[in-house]
């Protein structure tokens, strides 16, 4: 049995989602989320870090993470789908056109 993949999209708001919860997340909460320690290197080392959306906090040898500024209102932008196509259709050379399929 297959599952549908998931949009990066549905995957960031599902990290926030979970961060929002307790304020803060664990390293574990995380990669239960992403599957495997390769994508939470991507995504949380590679991009929420990287681009200043969460801070990484080390408390013996537990991480934690918690959104920023900026991580909150991109939370708040993914939560509103309507946005986030509205970026994404001007991101890129031309405006894209929107695609129902």
């Amino acid at each position: 049995m297959s599952f549908p993949r998931r949009s990066p999209s549905t995957i960031a708001l599902n990290l926030f989602d979970c961060i929002n919860e307790k304020g803060e997340a664990t390293r574990w909460d995380l990669i239960k989320i992403l599957g495997n320690t390769e994508q939470f290197r991507l995504w949380v080392d590679d991009f929420l870090l990287k681009e200043k959306l969460v801070e990484e906090r080390r408390e013996s040898k537990r991480y934690f993470y918690k959104k920023t500024e900026t991580g909150e209102l991109f939370h708040k932008l993914l939560k509103n789908g309507k946005m986030m196509k509205a970026f994404l259709r001007v991101s890129g050379k031309r405006l894209r056109r929107e695609f129902n399929g």
